[in-house]
Formats: C-alpha cells, sequence, structure tokens
C-alpha cells in the first residue's frame, strides 16, 4: 500500500460485522447496529436481497474470527476496566466502530485510536458522511506503524505512563512485516507498566478447513494490494 491509500480489508471488515447483524441468528455474538449505517442503505438491502452469498463455508468461517475476535476483545476490555483501567489504544483501529457504540461501562475510559493516516482520514470522513458521532473521550492518533515510533506516540497521549492500558490489535499482525510486529510488542511493553493487557488476533500456520478459509482470505487481501507478510504458530506467538 501507498502512504496515501487507505486499507479496503479495513472496511470489508465493517460489512462483514454488518452481514452478522442482518442474516444471522439472535442472540448476536456481537451487537453492531453501527457497522450498518457505516455501510449505507443500499449495501444493507443488497445483503438481505442476496443471503446466500453469505452463507458458505469460506464466509461463515471469516465472519465467526471477525466478530468473535471483537467480542473477545470487547469482553476483556470490560473486565480490565471493572479491575480500573481507564485507557484503550485500538492498534491498527480500521473502521472499527466501539468507540461510536461504546456502552456505559466505556465511558469514563479514554480511548485512543492508532491507525496509518490515510485509513484514519479515510475512516472519519466515513462516519462523518454516515451522520454518525464520536464521543469526546476519543482521540485519534495517526501512525505509521512500519516507519513511526509507537513508544514516542503512545507517551504523547498518555497523561500518565505508569498506569496500566488495554491494548487491541485485531486484524493488524499478519499485515506487518515480522521485524515490526516486534517493534510494536518492545513499545508496549517498554511503554506501559505490568497490569497492562494486549489482546491480538493473528494468522496461523497450520492446516485443515481453517488453514483453508484463512488462505483464501489472504489471497482476497493480496489481490487488494494489501499482503499477508507474517504467520504464527501460537506457541511461537507466545515467545514473541
Amino acid at each position: 500500500m501507498t502512504e496515501d491509500q487507505p486499507s479496503t480489508t479495513a472496511l470489508g471488515a465493517t460489512k462483514i460485522r454488518a452481514v452478522h447483524q442482518l442474516i444471522d441468528e439472535t442472540p448476536h455474538i456481537l451487537e453492531d447496529p453501527v457497522s450498518l449505517k457505516l455501510i449505507g442503505d443500499e449495501a444493507v438491502r443488497e445483503i438481505q436481497d442476496h443471503p446466500e452469498e453469505h452463507g458458505a463455508l469460506p464466509a461463515r468461517g471469516l465472519r465467526s474470527h471477525v466478530v468473535l475476535r471483537s467480542r473477545f476483545a470487547e469482553d476483556q476490555l470490560r473486565q480490565a476496566v471493572e479491575s480500573g483501567v481507564t485507557r484503550f489504544v485500538n492498534l491498527g483501529a480500521g473502521y472499527d466502530t466501539f468507540a461510536a457504540r461504546q456502552p456505559g461501562w466505556a465511558h469514563a475510559l479514554r480511548i485512543i485510536e492508532v491507525d496509518r493516516p490515510a485509513s484514519q482520514a479515510a475512516k472519519i470522513e466515513a462516519f462523518k458522511t454516515a451522520r454518525i458521532e464520536f464521543p469526546q473521550n476519543v482521540e485519534f492518533v495517526p501512525l505509521d506503524l512500519d516507519v513511526a515510533d509507537l513508544r514516542s506516540a503512545l507517551a504523547k497521549t498518555a497523561r500518565d505512563l505508569s498506569r496500566p492500558t488495554f491494548v487491541a490489535c485485531l486484524g493488524v499482525l499478519a499485515y506487518l512485516r515480522l521485524n515490526t510486529v516486534r517493534k510494536v510488542f518492545q513499545a508496549i511493553a517498554s511503554a506501559l507498566p505490568r497490569g497492562t493487557t494486549m489482546v491480538v488476533a493473528f494468522a496461523p500456520r497450520g492446516r485443515g478447513t481453517e488453514m483453508q478459509v484463512d488462505t483464501s482470505t489472504a489471497d482476497k487481501a493480496a489481490a487488494q494490494g494489501e499482503p499477508w507478510f507474517t504467520r504464527f504458530d501460537p506457541m511461537e506467538l507466545r515467545q514473541e
């Protein structure tokens, strides 16, 4: 991707969350009504008119992954808030809608969204077009993880780096080269104190149905100019 090119796969994840709202059985794994406003009425009608296009195994597998990772991260965030955490860093936030649909327990949080400048600007404009407002506790930090210093960015946004923070990094690691992933981990480990929680989603190495779905997703991302660079074995990721 060029520096001034916003991510297209990030917007695709929002459509996937919208599909979950429209065609999957209730109760939903993730309640995200904001995603419907974001994709617009025409896209909503298209999904409703052709639900069969989203029923194949690869589509259901990818949808499960997208909504489960968000639900898991938000459940973990709530636990962190209940333990006293007051800052949430959404790393590579894309078109994530949590900040715009935050529940009551999140209102005391300081929410910091970090993303590539072009992608973040496109998101803010898309939300304005859809007339979706962000609450006052949301801050946007434009930052390209491949070239910029995450530790310095975190230090500038934090009033107190001594307090534990919750960090989410979903649908991001696969698009980063291994040395960048390591820099991200090192920045968080060095800038934030014990008690900080980080939830990540990653592309696995392996075989079977899960890997087939994963490979299909990677191929589509590469076709859009956003190739995957990094995969992890779970134990390898723990070691990192």
